[in-house]
């Protein structure tokens, strides 16, 4: 149907109408067309498509994999869970573990395989994605999650000569292992171990924060494909807002953010250069919330607060009222939604939001959701 639509624009030679096809001066790059030959075509092509069956489009479908433990020992097995939302009534799940398929599921919105122990992978990983395929579909039908990695250790959770684990990564090169994926590298604080706590507890907190917040956060869960997370095998300290082992600049360089998980309440914060944050390993609001600030850049959007900077691309906050009302005439949103909520900084959000506060249940926020969005796009 591309094909069709390109040959009808004149777009022959590009990939399909999902491209950006402009010239010089941002219109669609239709060389020895005028204005009336451009607006005959667009009406040529409502035509077409009115006369056409589209049929059944299903843009919207999605489909997501988890996998437990997130980092596996070599004598342990993994069950691996997709789940699908769509509107079809005939449709499967298929999963593939290591390339090799592993599980079909029909008309069930949730699939699960248990696979392992995987002794052969000790030192390495082991792959999985999910695919869903709808039947009662012409455009847009299949969907996948993956491929994903996590790391396979030995019984001591050591992974051969590396200090840094993959838990759910994408793959990357050797010099930068997540290519150009933003990458967070969790690290186990030192109060787990004094209050009775393993290596293995904190992992379990590092899988909640990937796949019971980050997977369950709006924007985040649709752009975790870009998000890769490693677990750093070397304790950090709290102070800070979080102090790494010396050696992890050396040992992990590519990393972008560091995310110290404690075991024991303590007042949490983000450092000035947004690089690393201390979260509460049980605790979702501050993991969320500091995860704003240093993964997204994203400004406190509460009164009181002390992580107020406008950030240079798509700012969440402002230090004027005129920066903030052009922002929003710019948008073509109303600018007298702006306020002032702390002196000297300005904003639309209202209520409780990610950035006042950190539960799941709180939102984003207009101008939050549209610095992620950039953030995303330009990685």
């Amino acid at each position: 149907m591309n094909n069709f639509l390109d040959s009808i624009l004149g777009l022959t030679g590009y990939s399909g109408l999902n491209n950006n096809y402009k010239n010089k001066r941002g219109g669609l790059d239709m060389p020895g067309t005028t204005n009336i030959m451009r607006f005959a075509t667009i009406m040529l092509f409502a035509f077409v498509l009115s006369a056409c069956d589209l049929g059944t489009i299903r843009g919207s479908d999605t489909v997501t994999i988890t996998h437990d433990p997130v980092i596996a020992k070599s004598n342990e097995t993994v069950t691996f869970t997709a789940t699908a939302a769509t509107e079809s009534t005939d449709y499967r799940i298929r999963m593939f573990v290591n390339q090799s398929l592993v599980q079909t599921c029909y008309n069930m919105p949730t699939c699960i395989y248990t696979g392992g122990p995987y002794p052969t992978h000790e030192g390495t990983t082991v792959s999985f994605l999910a695919a869903l395929d709808t039947f009662d579909c012409d455009l847009l039908c299949d969907k996948v999650d993956g491929y994903h990695h996590f790391g396979i250790t030995d019984t001591n959770y050591n992974y051969g000569s590396l200090t840094y684990i993959p838990a759910r990564v994408s793959v990357g090169t050797t010099e930068r292992p997540s290519g150009n994926d933003t990458t967070l590298l969790f690290h186990m604080a030192n109060d787990y171990v004094p209050n009775g706590q393993t290596f293995g507890d904190f992992l379990d907190d590092v899988q909640d924060k990937i796949y019971d917040v980050y997977a369950a956060a709006g924007i985040i869960q649709y752009n975790m494909d870009d998000m890769d997370s490693y677990v750093y095998t070397r304790v950090a300290g709290t102070g800070s807002c979080g102090t790494v082992a010396w050696q992890t600049n050396t040992e992990v360089p590519w990393r972008d953010n560091d995310a110290i998980l404690h075991y024991l309440t303590l007042n949490d914060c983000t450092d000035s250069g947004l690089t690393h944050f201390t979260a509460e390993g049980s605790y979702t609001v501050d993991f969320l919330h500091h995860s704003g600030h240093a993964v997204f850049g994203l400004a406190d959007e509460g009164a009181g607060a002390t992580g107020y900077f406008q950030s240079t691309h798509e700012p969440n906050i402002w230090t004027t009222e005129v920066g903030c009302r052009w922002e929003q005439i710019i948008k073509q949103r109303n600018p007298d939604n702006c306020a002032e909520f702390e002196p000297g900084w300005w904003g639309i959000h209202s209520g409780t939001t990610v950035m006042s506060n950190g539960e799941l249940t709180d939102p984003w926020g207009v101008e939050a959701a549209e610095r992620i969005y950039w953030f995303y796009n330009s990685l």
